[in-house]
């Protein structure tokens, strides 16, 4: 009960409100209305201090029927198997213990208890264990370019920098590039001694050359046009194209009047002359890529030769020092080659500049003078002079045109270097067709000699000698040549016609 001194004071009351109190002696009287209002606000505080001591107790304490902790729980380090541990205690005591949850490091080598007999797959091994597998894998990859056996442990690898021969005195042929690899300890030293402890892979890391032995590329198109690379290799097929295309086999038809050869025509060029006459022009010997591979057959495939001439012409080079050789024979072929810088007949088929015991040789197509102001061989022909007995020979006969004006223009008719008709006599000839014929006889003490040279049918010049400078028992050529003094198209020469006579 609550003590008289705690008692509030009274406050104004009527006398029938008061009540009075005696406790320990002393009386106190208090209103009614005081007193109870005292109670009530004791009573008041008196439940608070219930509610927080329940909240306290249910805080700090464990329901039996359903036990459980709301908040951390401080202990010591338990020192009895019965007690509860602390965080402390678990984290020290599971310190080098393993977890598959990768969250806490090992953090002092693992071993077994004892020797282990055998391991199954799954087993952990030992480094013992692994370091045997390991023994012979490659381990130190080394630049080595002596050529000796080196000193090594098994598994070192040594990459050979340079090729040898004979490797280490006794040994085989090793290559740059090449890897030698340990296979049990050794000291080195020559391949006989050894060698057998070591094993030589063959790499090929570099590239083949005419001088190195390794990797090899396929040689391209291209490669096999301009034949420079020194690093590629052939295929069969590459060969079989490369022959296509060579001068011995590459084939090209052409039927124009006029065409220009490429380099890539070399082999032999088929003439199609059946609707016009054609004049094939030769490159420049300077121009080709390859002039020494360059070799070209041109050949009458039709056999119209004959009516369709086929003019050969090279351009900035000769052709067995002359400006043009001419296909008149049936089905002829002609093959040349260069020398650099010139052009000349291999072969001639047929030939139309070479008179035998009983044909007659017929030059035709107009032809005339590249340049001007010096004499150009237009049409030739060699002659086996020791063909013919005595009282036979032959006739050289030319015909042509001079241009309508007064420029100079000069033929001549040669005679294995002797001139014998000309119309020299007439400087100028002007719109004139011409006609010119040599006769040449042989008789015991010499060779006669002896014709003329016609314009429009009149005299120019006669010609007769009985001691003509030839050699009855050689070859000699006859040959026509041209020269215009002022423009190179004044003189035009359509035929010439090398006749035996027996």
């Amino acid at each position: 009960m609550a003590k008289i001194t705690s008692l509030p004071k009274v406050s104004t009351s009527t006398k029938g409100d008061l009540i009075t109190i005696v406790q320990g002696g002393q009386v106190k009287n208090i209103a009614k209305k005081d007193l109870l209002g005292y109670l009530e606000s004791a009573i008041n505080n008196q439940s608070k201090e219930i509610k927080s001591l329940k909240k306290k107790l249910s805080r700090n304490t464990i329901d039996k029927s359903n036990p459980a902790f709301t908040t951390p729980v401080k202990g010591s380090s338990p020192t009895a198997n019965s007690h509860f541990t602390t965080k402390q205690y678990v984290d020290k005591s599971l310190h080098n213990v393993l977890r598959d949850d990768g969250s806490k490091p090992i953090q002092s080598p693992l071993s077994y208890a004892g020797a282990i007999s055998s391991l199954k797959d799954r087993d952990l091994v030992h480094k013992k264990y692994a370091d045997d597998l390991l023994l012979n894998v490659l381990k130190n990859i080394t630049k080595y370019s002596v050529n000796s056996v080196p000193t090594a442990k098994a598994g070192d690898c040594f990459v050979m920098m340079k090729g040898f021969d004979v490797f280490a005195s006794d040994g085989p042929e090793i290559q740059k590039g090449d890897l030698l690899i340990c296979l049990e300890n050794s000291v080195g030293g020559m391949y006989s001694a050894a060698g057998s402890q070591f094993a030589i892979v063959n790499a090929n890391t570099v590239s083949a050359t005419e001088d190195n032995k390794g990797i090899a590329q396929v040689a391209n198109s291209n490669d096999m046009e301009i034949y420079e690379s020194d690093a590629k290799i052939i295929t069969p097929l590459k060969y079989k194209q490369s022959l296509d295309s060579s001068s011995m086999y590459n084939r090209t038809v052409i039927d124009r009047a006029s065409y220009t050869v490429v380099e890539e025509d070399k082999g032999i060029l088929a003439v199609d002359n059946r609707r016009s006459a054609s004049v094939i022009m030769l490159p420049s010997v300077t121009s080709l890529k390859n002039p020494n591979m360059f070799k070209i057959t041109i050949k009458d495939e039709f056999g119209q030769a004959d009516l369709k001439n086929i003019t050969i012409k090279a351009s900035g080079a000769t052709i067995d020092s002359k400006t043009q050789t001419i296909l008149s024979n049936k089905y002829q072929a002609v093959t040349i080659y260069n020398d650099g810088k010139n052009y000349y007949i291999e072969n001639n088929t047929h030939a139309p500049d070479e008179i035998s015991s009983t044909e007659k040789v017929i030059q035709a197509g107009l032809v005339y003078p590249v340049s001007t102001g010096a004499a150009e061989t237009m049409y030739q022909a060699d002659i086996d002079l020791s063909q013919f007995d005595i009282g036979q020979g032959f006739i050289v006969e030319v015909s042509g045109f001079f241009a309508a004006n007064g420029n100079t223009k000069t033929v001549i008719i040669d005679i294995d270097g002797n001139t014998t008709v000309t119309n020299a006599t007439t400087t100028a000839p002007n719109g004139d067709q011409f006609t010119a014929r040599v006769t040449v006889i042989k008789e015991a003490r010499y060779a006669i000699a002896y014709g003329y040279m016609l314009l429009e049918g009149i005299a120019a010049d006669t010609y007769g000698t009985n001691s003509l400078n030839i050699d009855w028992n050689s070859v000699i050529t006859a040959k026509v040549t041209a020269n215009s003094a002022t423009t190179n198209t004044d003189t035009h020469i359509y035929s010439m016609i090398l006749e035996p006579l027996k």
